[in-house]
């Protein structure tokens, strides 16, 4: 039970982070494209849709994150195995976003994907900077390691 709660709070944790960091991208990538577009004046109200949307987005990343990225993950295959399926798995939650709320009228639904754009290319960024770390740590431990066995 305790590493189930271990396991929830940590991915609860994150999905509150991303939750927090698409709401605060999309009031500003709002107040920014009211500057670019005087016309589209944005009055700083996000709908329940956004909202709800941004729920399912957020722990869906959270899920994926847990499950194929953190350093804690279950599933032991290499890294860059993980980040394209993490990717795939990403983008098809997008579609599906796509699909289930894309028939409810609302306005700056573009403002939003773009938002979403934006977040989903900075975690595929910052995934993409793990992978390059664990690689260069990888080699740097391998090297300190032959010289500690060469040494024996």
């Amino acid at each position: 039970m305790k590493t189930l709660m271990r396991e929830v709070l940590a991915a609860k944790t994150l999905a509150a982070m991303i939750f927090a960091g698409f709401m605060c991208a999309y009031v500003v990538a709002g107040y920014l494209y009211s500057l670019v577009f005087p016309r589209a004046a944005f009055n700083f109200t996000i709908p329940f849709i956004f909202v709800l949307e941004g729920v399912v987005l957020s722990v869906v990343v959270a899920a994926l994150w847990r499950l194929l990225i953190s350093d804690d993950a279950p599933i032991k295959w290499r890294f860059s195995a993980r980040l394209i399926i993490f990717a795939l798995l990403l983008m098809a939650a997008l579609v599906a976003c796509v699909l289930v709320f894309f028939p409810f009228p609302t306005y700056w639904a573009k403002l939003w994907w773009i938002v979403i754009g934006c977040v989903t290319a900075g975690i595929g960024a910052l995934a993409i900077i793990g992978e390059i770390y664990s690689r260069v740590t990888g080699k740097r431990y391998t090297e300190i390691l032959k010289k500690y066995q060469a040494g024996l």
